[in-house]
């Protein structure tokens, strides 16, 4: 039995194409995701801290724990919007 190592190579230009514009409209979903759950534990920390200002709730450490959540949280979204500002900057510093 013959073996061909190109079998498994059946991607035309276009099928290429396809995949990168597939694998960047996936890539910008996970984005879209990840900055609405920032945006939902920014608003869920603020709202225990109102809630334990105005008396209604007492429990410290959860109050702790959303807070830091939340701070890690915006962190991580000024750390990406870095990375994907220093990458803009990169290639618009490459010549043609």
């Amino acid at each position: 039995m013959r073996i061909n190592p190109f079998q498994n190579l059946k991607l035309l230009p276009e099928e290429s194409a396809k995949t990168t514009l597939k694998r960047e409209s996936e890539f910008g979903e996970f984005l879209k995701e990840k900055l609405q759950e920032a945006d939902q534990i920014q608003k869920q920390a603020l709202q225990n801290l109102k809630d334990f200002a105005a008396g209604r709730n007492t429990d410290l450490t959860e109050l702790t724990l959303s807070l830091a959540q939340a701070d890690l949280s915006f962190r991580m979204v000024v750390r990406i919007r870095n990375k994907i500002l220093e990458a803009y900057q990169e290639i618009m510093r490459m010549q043609i």
